[in-house]
């Protein structure tokens, strides 16, 4: 049924020298378009100013400035420190941050991170081992996230009300609200 086909050894052939003319560059490979990208800023850099980022952004250097990156992620590894403000959609911290961090999503502090400042943000994450000094306001109306994402906040607030909202009014003929709810 199945056979095993004998292996011949392969014969010597004279060497040839190439030339540039013979030879071409490898095909080069490009990242297709959909793919998201990640800027990262690395453990040896410092950076002095604003950021605003259109991909996620991983921090695992120093940052004095506002980061802004509304509709992707923000890391700061465990090296990382940020002097400033963080605006995201969603943000992981693992390093030092003195500034207010906003995040329309959900904010993670990490074991061994060390934040100083206010967190707002409707969904956060406080692992044990992590130090916080600051305020913290997980209202998904509250103004400083409506300024900084505007229609972005509005629609997580809607779509976490709508989330936790199990009951339903249910109006009677004349447009009374009913005592019944729906299930």
């Amino acid at each position: 049924m199945f056979h095993k086909a004998k292996h011949r050894q392969p014969e010597a052939t004279p060497a040839s020298v190439a030339t540039d003319t013979d030879r071409t560059p490898p095909p080069r490979q490009e990242a297709p378009a959909t793919r998201p990208g990640v800027s990262v800023i690395g453990s040896h850099t410092r950076v002095q100013g604003d950021i605003d980022a259109g991909e996620d952004l991983t921090v695992a250097g120093h940052v004095e400035g506002t980061i802004t990156c509304k509709q992707n992620t923000v890391t700061l590894g465990n090296s990382g420190r940020i002097v400033g403000d963080v605006y995201a959609h969603t943000l992981h911290v693992s390093g030092e941050v003195e500034g207010n961090l906003v995040a329309s999503h959900r904010a993670t502090i990490h074991k061994d991170a060390n934040v100083r400042g206010m967190i707002v943000t409707p969904c956060l994450m406080l692992e044990d081992g992590s130090s916080f000094y600051g305020s913290i306001d997980m209202d998904p109306g509250n103004e400083l996230l409506k300024e900084a994402f505007g229609e972005l906040a509005d629609s997580s607030r809607i779509h976490a009300t709508s989330a936790s909202d199990d009951s339903e009014v249910v109006e009677d003929a004349a447009g009374a609200p009913d005592a019944t709810s729906a299930s």
